[in-house]
């Protein structure tokens, strides 16, 4: 027999194996069996802006992470989304708090990005301009854009919560090209 490449991933059971479906009246169950590395390799895939969360700890002190599952939820009434681990102190900080600020990151804040994404870092304020929003969460004053935000709601999903927040006040402050995450790597998205 000739030499074979094996997959990057174990060969995953035809579709019609991987699924056990249940039919009722009024819904359909669908459980699956996936890998959480396969599928986040998958979602890799997805590129999409960088954003820093930013928050405040029960006693009053600035506290932020990186993320990128960021959207647009509504614009009447204004409400944005992120997810956060749900056992993460972010996630415990924003439902005690009820506040948060969502920064949008140009391509010149990969540093920045980067630190909030790291958890070795004694300050991860102390690099760039911060400024204290409305609700009091931190946002950055060269930002591409940044929202400043209550608790509306916390769904849980999975692994993660899903928090909505209504906004209170929103900002572009420059001119950027976005910062862009795809496939575990930042890239400079298209300057307009």
């Amino acid at each position: 027999m000739g030499n074979t490449i094996p997959p990057l991933f174990p060969l995953r059971p035809p579709i019609s194996e991987r699924y056990l479906v249940r039919n009722s009246v009024s819904a359909t169950e669908t459980e699956l069996d996936m890998e959480p590395q396969y599928l986040r390799t998958v979602l890799a895939q997805w590129a999409t802006g960088v954003v820093v969360v930013t928050t405040l700890d029960d006693q009053g002190s600035r506290h932020g992470m990186t993320a990128s599952s960021f959207t647009s939820v509504a614009l009447h009434p204004p409400l944005v989304s992120v997810c956060v681990a749900s056992t993460g102190a972010t996630c415990r900080m924003i439902r005690r708090s009820g506040i948060f600020a969502v920064n949008v990151l140009g391509s010149d804040h990969e540093e920045i990005g980067r630190r909030f994404a790291g958890s070795a870092v004694d300050d991860r304020f102390a690099r760039g301009h911060w400024e204290t929003a409305t609700t009091g969460a931190a946002v950055l004053a060269d930002a591409v854009a940044w929202l400043d935000c209550a608790v509306a709601a916390c769904y849980p999903a999975g692994d993660h919560t899903i928090v909505l927040g209504m906004v209170q006040d929103a900002a572009t402050p420059r001119p950027a090209a976005p910062l862009i995450y795809h496939d575990r790597t930042y890239y400079e998205g298209i300057a307009r």
